[in-house]
């Protein structure tokens, strides 16, 4: 216990700030980020500054309070008291945002929870998107009827079958209209009775695919898991299945179609379904060369072949990700937009064609330049529907207006025949 208590003190004393996500924010005129956990979205957030995102930045684990204050002198050529230091660690430290084992205690707890939970539960509604059924309801609804939206809910149902969708994982309040357009195919579709849900993990995962056998819980009520077919795939596959699968916690990119097929069903445009939630992992750190990524997605296939049930997969997924919050030193501009304009359009007329390996190799080009978080779960597909061709649907751009960030996404569907 006294040996805990060292190592506590000494996390404190020499801050190391745990991954966080930082989104630029304006509040009363001032510019303030918001300092967003993944583990824990619906927390709280914690602002700072800018001078206190510095700050931030310095917290390495080796510098203590003291060499804090020099180092933020020596960078701005403005003093700050030890107090001040010493009064935003606490504020992190509160937060759990700090390496320390406080904050690894409540890791423990967190996965303990989850664990022990029947459900995967919605952890973003009511921050995200709205918490009430009837208020969400009605917040989907406005989706198809905005005017970025599809013009209207879906139509009439048509004897099409639709083997595949890209949707957005962006939040609702930002793409609500172009989820619309790719839900509003598959509502006018012949229902699929089994949806294979393929989506981004934004948090670190040591294997490239996680899944998980938990219902995915919704305002709505919960989206069903398929069980046996997730064990069986766990059963076949040489990787552990499971060793990722807290990262299915916090994770919005799946949460989110979940939300939209009750939606769907809510509206009486779709049947029964069962799910079979899966997160990709980055493919910086697992490439599609890598032989558990080949062995996984042919095994995924060879089991879906075999089942005879009507089947979709959905992928969650977002495009390009510009600007000084991801990391770029130049602010947004209409060039900027148009830029990547016109290589998302590229890319996206690649993913349509169903060409797996050229839409890999088309992000990967240049680097990722553009940070394509989706590119796993879209590769997945492309690779799970090899002679499927798709059509584009919607293709946007959220630009923030201060020039820190863009975020773009899109709508395809994948027909069968």
């Amino acid at each position: 216990m006294a040996e805990d208590r060292g190592h506590e003190a000494e996390a404190w004393l020499r801050p190391r700030l745990r991954p966080v996500e930082v989104l630029p924010t304006v509040v009363d005129g001032q510019q303030l980020y918001c300092l967003r956990d993944h583990l824990e979205p619906d927390r709280p957030p914690l602002l700072v500054s800018r001078e206190g995102l510095l700050l931030l930045s310095l917290m390495d684990g080796e510098r203590d309070l003291g060499r804090l204050a020099t180092a933020f002198l020596l960078r701005t050529g403005r003093s700050i008291s030890l107090t001040q230091v010493e009064r935003l660690v606490r504020q992190l430290d509160e937060a759990y945002l700090l390496v320390s084992p406080r904050s690894e205690r409540r890791l423990a707890e967190l996965r303990a929870a989850f664990q022990a939970a029947p459900r995967r539960p919605a952890i973003h509604a009511g921050g995200a998107y709205p918490g009430d059924p009837a208020t969400l309801e009605a917040t989907l609804a406005s989706h198809f009827t905005a005017p970025e939206g599809p013009g209207g809910p879906p139509g009439p149902p048509t004897d099409r079958e639709v083997v595949g969708l890209i949707a957005p994982h962006v939040d609702l309040h930002r793409g609500g209209p172009t989820y619309a357009w790719a839900y509003r195919a598959l509502g006018e579709a012949v229902s699929p009775e089994l949806v294979v849900l393929l989506g981004t993990c934004h948090a670190p995962m040591d294997h490239p695919f996680a899944a998980t056998t938990k219902d995915y819980d919704t305002p709505f009520g919960p989206l069903p898991t398929d069980v046996a077919f997730v064990r069986d795939l766990a059963a076949r596959y040489s990787d552990d299945l499971f060793a990722d699968e807290f990262a299915h916690r916090a994770e919005h990119a799946l949460e989110f179609q979940a939300v939209y097929l009750r939606y769907l069903q809510r509206c009486g445009r779709l049947g029964p379904v069962q799910a079979v939630p899966i997160l990709c992992a980055s493919p910086h750190a697992h490439p599609p060369s890598q032989p558990l990524v080949a062995e996984f997605l042919a095994l995924l296939a060879e089991r879906l072949a075999a089942d005879p049930r009507r089947k979709c997969l959905i992928a969650g997924a977002d495009l390009a990700h510009v600007g000084p919050q991801f990391g770029d030193t130049e602010p947004v501009s209409r060039w900027l937009l148009a830029h990547v304009d016109r290589a998302d359009r590229e890319m996206l007329a690649i993913a349509a064609a169903g060409d797996a390996e050229g839409f890999y190799q088309n992000v990967m080009g240049d680097g990722d330049r553009r940070r394509i978080c989706g590119v796993a779960p879209i590769y997945s597909l492309l690779r799970l529907l090899p002679a499927a061709r798709g059509e584009v649907l919607r293709y946007t751009q959220w630009a923030d207006p201060g020039g820190h960030a863009a975020v773009t996404f899109a709508s395809v569907v994948y027909y069968s025949g």
